[in-house]
């Protein structure tokens, strides 16, 4: 506990070095998206502490604390038939990989609209929810961190394929034609719903 001082006026335990904090952040320490230096609310220079038994960074001034939360995703397991529909992505993380059309839930959004908001945004056409596949926490290295993906089987509609903006391609796969990595992950819902 010798990097720690207590806090009286906050009754815990605050990190005493905050240079080596900031250094730790400047090199990509925490989740690259959000490192607050400063707090949101007040602007005073955050410190670091054990909060509720996780080390977090708190402003002593406002009592802001920076809780680091899950990005809630969807992701569209999109089949029409024994066809599954796959994009190929065209920004990081994971670029020129096959992947389900997916994308984070927005303000405002319940799960399955931006299910299928992304489903239209990304392949060009529309479906229907079928099922919920599942809920499972993914860590994403590259960009992300933490997330929670929402898992739904959508049957497509017909339409015109139209990769979106993020997408380099849109195509239909038959089951054997699956990337392996694909077929892996979703192994059990490919032999239950088809």
């Amino acid at each position: 506990m010798d990097r720690f001082i207590y806090n009286d006026k906050l009754g815990r335990y605050e990190e005493d070095n905050l240079k080596e904090i900031y250094s730790f952040l400047s090199t990509g320490g925490f989740a690259r998206m959000r490192k607050y230096l400063y707090c949101p609310i007040c602007g005073t220079s955050l410190q670091t502490g054990f909060i509720e038994g996780k080390e977090r960074k708190y402003c002593p001034n406002c009592d802001f604390i920076h809780y680091r939360n899950p990005l809630p995703v969807v992701l569209a397991i999109a089949v029409k038939g024994k066809k599954f529909l796959l994009i190929k992505r065209g920004i990081a993380p994971k670029k020129g990989r096959w992947a389900s059309p997916s994308g984070f839930i927005e303000v405002g959004e319940t799960p399955e609209q931006a299910c299928l908001r992304e489903l239209k945004e990304e392949t060009g056409i529309s479906g229907r929810i079928l099922k919920l596949i599942g809920i499972e926490r993914r860590e994403e290295k590259e960009i992300y961190g933490d997330m929670v993906v929402i898992k739904y089987l959508v049957e497509v509609d017909e339409g015109e394929l139209t990769p979106g903006d993020e997408v380099d391609e849109v195509k239909f796969f038959e089951i054997p034609e699956l990337p392996n990595y694909y077929m892996d992950r979703f192994k059990q819902v490919i032999e239950k719903f088809c």
